[in-house]
């Protein structure tokens, strides 16, 4: 009996993420490349769902270019104006003209997402990655 309510879909990856697939699909034994990708999707509505209204841990790694006058203490200062908890951050220097800051957050995920916004605005981030961690990602309550 075919599902009516399966909807197909065609893509082109490049080689090396096709090969990439293979391999997460046999360590993480899924039987086809379809449960793979559903549960691939399932997982990110769910982060998504819970981010937006539950409190929340999140990671935020920026880049800074140096070049750019005063960003590592414009950073600082949307840290420090912003009501989220900041738990911890550290910095690196990775090249001359380079830093790498990752900063620990706890709050509601969509204040959350929109202090990280404000970040990726500022002149001198070259990027900011928001990486978010709930207990309701697993189906447990924050």
């Amino acid at each position: 009996m075919k599902d009516n309510n399966l909807v197909r879909m065609s893509f082109s990856i490049e080689q090396e993420l096709f090969a990439g697939l293979e391999r997460l699909l046999k360590e993480h034994c899924y039987e086809n490349r379809s449960e793979f990708i559903r549960d691939m999707i399932r997982k990110q509505l769910a982060k998504k769902e819970c981010a937006l209204s539950r409190e929340v841990i999140g990671t935020v790694s920026v880049l800074c270019d140096l070049e750019h006058e005063r960003i590592e203490e414009k950073l600082n200062n949307i840290l420090d104006e912003s009501t989220i908890k900041v738990l911890g951050s550290s910095r690196f220097l990775v090249e001359r003209e380079c830093s790498s800051t990752m900063i620990t957050l706890c709050g509601i995920g969509a204040d959350i997402r929109e202090l990280v916004n404000s970040i990726r605005k500022l002149k001198g981030v070259v990027q900011a990655e928001f990486v978010i961690t709930s207990t309701a990602a697993k189906g447990g309550s924050s």
